[in-house]
């Protein structure tokens, strides 16, 4: 619910509570009913900090992962840093600056603390009651703590480091730095730190790491790779709230700001630290918020948690939500700004290349201008129908699609009568399941001769395929999704320095010499929905 939301809802039924809204308090009537309403979120106002002059943000605390997205100099790390100032005792003069009149306000239901900067000093100033919260800030490359203690002196003092002086890392680093970093969580079995007594000694201001490679070479903290550094630092974070979490909780809410973590990380890292960062956050019921630019990490984060900064013309900040990822990259419209006759959502890229294939083949796409959508998952995709179309995020006259996959039309039936909002949506599917799937049966539950030859002959000249096969059936008795499959033939693919695209463009041509009914079916409905 938005602030005003809150506001209104509080006039209609009468309650009594001080909200903050619009650089101003609001007096209200309120019941407790509606104070876990307000104390579902902590309002973040702030006044003249960087690029921000003036905005108001709601960060809700319902465990799960946030993503705070938008144009270069729309605020995002700011708004990061000033939110982080709820519970971390920052620096505010090396973070801000000393902007004129400048202040960061924040209420948690009847909780409020204020920053502020008046006579050329940061104060604060807080409510009676304690705004009681518990949280960490991993800032960017120049504020992060990652780059703590990495003055040249020091690191010629850790390269003197000895075994002696090490002792084991917490096993929770270890597993999950390997896992994220390179999907095997021995990989840092050797990871250590350095004991209190030497530390102290060298004036070290963190708990400082070292790996000890396979040949006994010691690479201390500050010589690791950027990711490295990066996942050691949210992860000794974690792995505080990880052991007291394990020990007791005291029921305060606790938020997670994390800023630039994708300039650390290749997309498949990515992708495994957004996955347990999922995990984890359900597990100990954390609220985790990022700012980011990243298309891949969006694509793992429901709508309704991505909010998108964008700059009116009169410089105020605006902030979108629900925002889906394509939105949010400026996919959803042509690039030069005029916008598309056309918008077909699908679930993947598979989907996108086959109705590419089949406005060309079929002569659909002249004097039309189309735009084809991969929005990830085929509830997903239903719901984004719904609600661009609801919301008007289209340009007029611009028409929608949605096309799934084959394999769930028998579950959609179900999924509308129970979402009766989506029932006007038209919806028509591929003459193909998920890639996955269609890899499964065409060359294990059912195998095509055709299909294999054509594999086989174009695309795995390293490794026979059937060799592939044999080792894959050996290595997985269950593989109803066909994933485990795929993994298998992704990663000889990309031994040959070449990758999934291959591997589609190959299906897709099958499809399209193998199913012809299918394909002109599809075709049909893309007309259709061009002429309606």
């Amino acid at each position: 619910m938005t602030e005003q939301g809150i506001i209104d809802f509080i006039n209609k039924n009468n309650y009594d509570i001080r909200v903050h809204h619009n650089a101003r308090w609001i007096d209200q009537k309120c019941t407790p009913d509606v104070l876990c309403i307000v104390a579902d979120c902590i309002v973040n106002y702030i006044d003249n900090i960087k690029c921000i002059k003036e905005l108001s943000f709601s960060f809700p605390l319902e465990a799960g992962i946030y993503a705070i997205t938008g144009e270069n100099g729309s605020g995002k790390s700011t708004l990061i840093s000033c939110a982080s100032s709820v519970f971390y005792q920052m620096p505010m003069t090396v973070f801000f600056g000393r902007p004129n009149n400048a202040s960061i306000e924040f209420s948690l239901g009847t909780a409020t603390r204020k920053w502020f900067f008046k006579e050329q000093i940061w104060s604060a100033e807080s409510s009676q009651e304690k705004m009681l919260i518990n949280g960490f800030y991993e800032g960017s490359i120049i504020f992060g703590n990652r780059f703590q203690d990495t003055k040249l002196s020091i690191i010629s003092i850790l390269d003197k480091l000895k075994m002696a002086d090490l002792c084991p890392a917490a096993p929770f680093i270890k597993k999950n730095l390997g896992l994220i970093l390179h999907n095997d969580e021995s990989y840092y079995n050797n990871l250590c730190i350095i004991n209190k007594q030497v530390s102290d000694e060298m004036g070290l201001t963190r708990v400082t790491y070292c790996n000890i490679t396979e040949d006994n070479t010691l690479v201390s903290q500050p010589r690791m790779s950027t990711g490295e550094n990066l996942l050691i630092s949210i992860l000794s974070s974690l792995n505080v709230l990880y052991k007291k979490r394990k020990r007791y909780h005291d029921g305060r809410p606790y938020i997670v700001f994390l800023d630039e973590i994708e300039l650390a990380l290749h997309s498949s890292a990515l992708r495994r630290l957004i996955l347990f960062l999922k995990d984890f956050a359900s597990s100990f019921n954390l609220s985790i918020f990022f700012s980011t630019h990243s298309i891949e990490l969006l694509r793992e984060i429901k709508a309704q948690n991505i909010y998108y900064l964008s700059i009116a013309f009169n410089g105020a900040i605006m902030v979108t939500n629900p925002c889906y990822p394509a939105y949010a990259t400026r996919n959803l419209y042509g690039d030069d700004g005029y916008g598309n006759d056309l918008v077909v959502l699908v679930e993947d890229d598979l989907a996108k290349i086959v109705i590419e294939k089949i406005l060309i083949s079929k002569k659909i796409a002249q004097s039309i201008r189309i735009k084809i959508l991969p929005t990830g998952g085929w509830t997903n995709t239903i719901t984004m129908a719904y609600d661009v179309t609801t919301s008007n995020l289209l340009q007029k006259g611009t028409k929608i699609a949605v096309i799934l996959d084959q394999d769930i039309k028998s579950d959609v039936p179900d999924f509308i009568s129970s979402h009766k909002q989506f029932s006007g949506i038209k919806i028509d599917y591929l003459p193909i399941p998920s890639l996955e799937k269609f890899l499964r049966n065409k060359l294990v539950i059912t195998p095509d001769a055709d299909f294999f030859s054509l594999l086989d002959t174009y695309l795995f000249q390293k490794r026979p395929l059937q060799e592939i096969l044999l080792s894959y059936k050996r290595d997985n008795k269950k593989d109803s999704d066909g994933k485990s499959l795929y993994g298998y033939l992704l990663n000889e693919i990309r031994s040959m320095r070449k990758d999934r695209e291959d591997l589609v463009d190959l299906v897709v041509r099958y499809i399209l010499d193998n199913d012809i009914n299918s394909i002109n079916t599809l075709a049909d409905y893309l007309r259709r929905k061009i002429e309606e």
